[in-house]
């Protein structure tokens, strides 16, 4: 055992880290609005030197937390999403990759991976090999990305991309970047995201990105203080809504919208929570045995449905019977990492504790010596669960040329995200854990596009 515990070893670095911050961000000039007379025909001219010669354009718009049937709560205030929806295709639920939480949802969203083969198993996820947690500060390190991102894959191929904040986007992957793309400002107005893409669609031919992203997390925030079903959750929803409306609005004046393939996702869904509903679990281990990356990683101790236990300087099996025998009259169950269901696709060798334990849906793990990093925001609700918790399910809407009309879909696993975005760009995609026959149904063939 190193003289250097993970817990150690994980604050040194963040002390060390305390000042980074990412600060690369492309830099380009806003060119005039292309008009509407652009030629298919030039578009296809230009595909030379391994560029895809589709014509068409994908924009993928993710809204943190969106649970799949938000839009049905909140109908009169997301009329652009209904809309989409109404007139393409529309899933009754995406699964998330395990566990259901941001970090790793948006990338497996991205690569078509599940965090197994990610290595992003947590928001705190922490690396035996690397011997400490990603901090956020930490997100333009490639070292952290597993997968080959979409926007990898369709740079290496000719076709130029842009980022509006997405997980791993930040990074050089595989020696890649996207051609425009920003370091991730919380911050930054919902409108300057929107005009900022739109002004990348709006750059001349040669220059102009077939494949973007943005992101926005109002619906998530509002949720998880507030609660799903609250007022506050529904002005989010119209906020976003607002953004997609605008989106819709800029394609169309810029003469894309012919060929413009809108893909509206959510990372995962959100359940209510009781704030007496907490276990705290120091009651059956000492956490000075171990290391928990969710309770004492460099950004700070939370309350989570999901948490990763390695081994440091306590008897493992020891701890693993000492909670087994408290799961039987709590809200938890504890897995050694190579007993993790299969299911899960959560098993990576590196990143996964020797211990992971999942509270049931509406219950949350905790200490009672810890102190929460959001003390003082009121607890609503929550995501992390099994993925396959119905108040887990994402969103999932396709609209344009590439998607069959007025189709309901049955749920699908996101990893299916990246081979939908290939297989529109007309990309040879990398390997994945997704199948595109799974989703084939409700896509229109190249050669038929409407």
């Amino acid at each position: 055992m190193s003289l250097f515990t993970p817990r150690l070893r994980a604050t040194l670095f963040f002390l060390c880290f305390a000042g980074f911050l990412a600060s690369c961000a492309t830099q380009a000039t806003d060119s005039a609005t292309q008009s509407s007379n652009d030629a298919i025909a030039t578009e296809r001219a230009i595909a030379t030197g391994g560029q895809a010669a589709s014509n068409q354009y994908v924009i993928l718009i993710g809204l943190d937390g969106l649970r799949n049937d938000a839009i049905d709560r909140f109908p009169d205030d997301a009329p652009n999403l209904r809309a989409l929806a109404e007139r393409g295709v529309r899933s009754k639920g995406m699964v998330p990759a395990m566990p259901s939480v941001t970090f790793v949802n948006f990338y497996s969203l991205a690569t078509g991976l599940y965090s197994e083969n990610t290595g992003v198993v947590s928001n705190s996820t922490y690396s035996r090999h690397l011997d400490r947690v990603m901090a956020r500060s930490e997100h333009s390190l490639s070292e952290w990305w597993g997968g080959e991102p979409i926007w990898v894959t369709a740079e290496k191929q000719g076709v130029k991309t842009g980022t509006m904040f997405w997980l791993g986007s930040e990074a050089e992957i595989r020696g890649v970047r996207p051609t425009y793309w920003l370091p991730y400002e919380h911050m930054k107005p919902y409108d300057a995201r929107t005009e900022e893409v739109l002004s990348w669609l709006a750059k001349p031919l040669a220059e102009r990105p077939r494949f973007v992203t943005i992101y926005f997390h109002a619906v998530d925030t509002a949720a998880h203080i507030y609660g799903v079903g609250s007022e506050e959750e529904r002005k989010a929803i119209a906020q976003v809504d607002a953004q997609v409306g605008a989106l819709v609005a800029g394609v169309e004046k810029l003469g894309l919208g012919d060929r413009a393939n809108y893909i509206v996702v959510s990372d995962h869904g959100m359940a209510n929570v009781p704030s007496t509903n907490v276990i705290n679990l120091d009651q059956f281990i000492s956490f000075d045995d171990v290391f928990i990356p969710e309770f004492e990683g460099p950004d700070g101790a939370g309350r989570s449905p999901l948490i990763h236990i390695f081994e440091d300087g306590g008897d493992i099996e020891a701890i693993y019977d000492a909670l087994a025998e408290a799961s039987l009259m709590n809200h938890f169950t504890v897995y050694r990492r190579e007993n993790l269901p299969a299911r899960w696709h959560a098993n990576n060798s590196d990143r996964t504790g020797d211990l992971v334990v999942v509270a049931d849906v509406g219950w949350l793990l905790f200490g009672e010596g810890l102190t929460a990093k959001y003390s003082a925001v009121p607890l609503g609700g929550v995501h992390g669960y099994d993925r396959h918790a119905p108040s887990m399910l994402a969103t999932f809407i396709g609209k344009g040329p590439r998607f069959v009309d007025g189709k309901v879909a049955e749920p699908f696993d996101n990893v299916e995200i990246y081979g939908i975005i290939a297989n529109i760009l007309e990309i040879e995609p990398t390997e994945t854990d997704g199948d595109i026959s799974n989703v084939e149904y409700f896509m229109v063939p190249a050669s038929i596009e409407k």
